[in-house]
């Protein structure tokens, strides 16, 4: 069965319309199964350009680059081919899986204390503008998988991506949330606030209404280069010469001699097994991977007849466990390349034992007592005037997930970014190419918080042609009884929430045995070290429960909603296809009957 697009309405109220049926019947398509494969992404659009592969005769990974590319243009405030990311790509034939690391590197004019001046971070250098821009990966990570790995021609996986930027797609409510988010930034670049904004009443740019119609013919035009000229397009030529042109101009580092020399990184998995299944995900420089095991670890071992659901003891023992995976990530974590990372001893079952003993099972642990922030990291909990109080402002994580499990078995979990929402806020002149803001992953002064109040140490501080540590956790889980096939492909966006959510959704489906829809569905908890304070959205516990937690020590922060987990779950019994996307956001699941 093919799921035909909505065609498109005259007006910006049929646009709304249109939009509005979309979404709805994306989510109403979430728990169905399918016999063939399945796919689920945070954007309609990209789910359809992935099943449009699928029925094309495509595998897993062309499915995957598709909808990479549509989500480059639907969603410039998740991910975009000035990006980066990272791919586990699973073979049911040979049962093989293969991870590359495609994420930006810092410019070889990049320094150390690049954003420091008078031994102060200067706020906005990292994440603003031309100075946070880092080497981006993303077209060269997305064709090599299509070249390594696809069946289809570049010029038909791209084909949807260009007709969307040429003809254009519909403002929605998440575009117009982190439109508003990054407004101000927007503005400041001409080019950007050309493209992404729109004329208000009084004649200024600003956040464009629900149905407005975002065209990039620029963007289009360089989509279409890559069909035939592939990853050099975007690399070498003009493409290259106007990103540069773009971010010299605007006082940056990149360079020529930068875009010309990057190149993908092939990496081997990280590997452990949590109840029987085993686990594959990314290794340094993702620090999310290396949480994933740990934490799972620790909790088989805490709790090694099983978690119950929503128990507060368990609840309190997950959390101390979260905790110490983020002190080894300040403590450890860099890029492999750079820093000796001791990941065999970090993953191996001693000192994951040790971490898991030196939980105390009756009262939090104090994050300072663990690993003692420097002066100016966020050690502080919320003011009592704020407690239980739900942020106000946007999400502002600028991340994307992409999942597909083929009739065939093949599997992708692939995460991309272009960090912070809309990036650098930067597109390069001509090109319609929106520039990334990557450098901000790096500890710009080691042990100072980053955007999202991360805290990470002297490893991951700047150098020329480093890979900046990222919490990006593309995780594949496999069958109990056949450890070659893809029992749960899944990952999310959230910033430093990102390895959480997996866990979380790893949990539900393994611990409590929730179809797939409700293990992304339900509410989640996340530390991090520092701050030393408990998120719990707002569907995570109850009152009795957040007071039981609270009792124990925790500081609880009541957070609106956070992440976008995509999963597509496979199962070993009847070989059906079950994908779910999100229900806080706007994506949606769609498979092959």
């Amino acid at each position: 069965m093919r799921h035909e697009r909505v065609g498109r309405g005259s007006g910006t109220w049929a646009r709304g319309l249109a939009l509005a049926v979309v979404l709805v019947s994306a989510a109403a398509w979430a728990a169905r199964p399918y016999r063939g494969g399945a796919v689920a992404t945070a954007y309609p659009p990209a789910s359809a350009a992935a099943l449009q592969m699928l029925e094309r005769g495509g595998n897993a990974v062309d499915a995957a680059v598709a909808a990479a590319f549509v989500a480059a243009v639907v969603g410039p405030y998740h991910s975009g081919v000035g990006g980066g990311g990272f791919a586990l790509v699973h073979d049911a034939k040979s049962g093989q899986t293969r991870a590359l690391d495609f994420r930006e590197v810092a410019p070889k004019g990049a320094s150390r204390d690049m954003y420091v001046k008078d031994g102060r971070l200067v706020p906005g250098l990292s994440t603003d503008g031309a100075l946070s821009v880092a080497v981006p990966g993303a077209v060269a990570g997305y064709l090599e998988l299509l070249s390594a790995h696809g069946k289809l021609k570049p010029s038909v996986v791209l084909a949807p991506a260009i007709r969307l930027a040429r003809e254009g797609f519909w403002v929605t409510p998440k575009y117009q949330q982190m439109a508003t988010g990054r407004l101000q930034c927007l503005r400041k670049d001409p080019e950007a606030a050309r493209i992404f904004l729109a004329p208000n009443a009084q004649g200024e740019l600003d956040v464009p209404p629900i149905g407005y119609l975002v065209k990039q013919p620029d963007l289009a035009r360089t989509l279409t280069q890559l069909t035939k000229a592939g990853a050099k397009a975007f690399y070498t030529g003009p493409v290259a010469q106007a990103l540069v042109k773009t971010v010299k101009d605007n006082g940056g580092v990149l360079t020529a001699e930068d875009l010309a020399g990057y190149q993908t990184r092939q990496a081997t998995p990280l590997e452990a097994a949590y109840r029987g299944h085993r686990v594959l995900t990314m290794p340094p420089p993702s620090a999310g991977g290396l949480a994933v095991l740990q934490v799972l670890g620790m909790m088989e071992q805490l709790r090694p007849q099983g978690v119950p659901y929503r128990d507060a003891d368990s609840l309190h023992l997950y959390t101390e466990a979260v905790r110490r995976a983020y002190v080894d990530r300040a403590k450890y974590l860099g890029d492999p390349a750079f820093v000796e990372v001791p990941l065999a001893r970090l993953v191996s079952p001693g000192h994951i034992a040790d971490l898991a003993g030196s939980i105390d099972p009756k009262k939090a642990t104090p994050s300072a007592s663990l690993l003692p922030p420097v002066a100016g990291a966020a050690t502080s909990t919320l003011p009592a005037q704020d407690a239980g109080r739900m942020t106000p402002e946007p999400e502002r994580k600028n991340t994307t997930h992409i999942s597909v499990v083929d009739k065939d078995g093949n599997a992708v979990a692939m995460t991309t970014t272009v960090n912070y929402s809309f990036g650098s806020c930067l597109v390069a002149k001509g090109t319609g190419v929106l520039l990334n803001d990557e450098m901000d992953d790096f500890a710009a002064q080691p042990g100072v918080p980053n955007a999202y109040g991360l805290v990470t140490g002297e490893p991951n501080a700047i150098q020329p042609g480093k890979v900046p540590l990222s919490s990006m956790s593309p995780t594949f889980v496999f069958a109990k009884d056949d450890p070659k096939r893809i029992l749960l492909a899944v990952g999310s966006p959230g910033g430093s929430t990102i390895p959480t959510t997996v866990i979380q959704v790893i949990g539900n489906v393994v611990d409590q045995g929730m179809d797939v829809t409700r293990a992304v569905a339900a509410g989640r908890l996340h530390h991090q070290y520092l701050p030393d304070e408990l998120w719990v959205d707002k569907w995570g516990l109850e009152p009795a429960t957040l007071a039981a937690l609270e009792a124990k020590g925790h500081h609880i922060r009541r957070v609106d909603a956070w992440g976008d987990a995509e999963a597509v779950y496979s199962d070993p019994r009847t070989n059906l296809r079950y994908p779910a996307s999100d229900p806080r956001n706007e994506g949606a699941a769609l498979g092959q009957d």
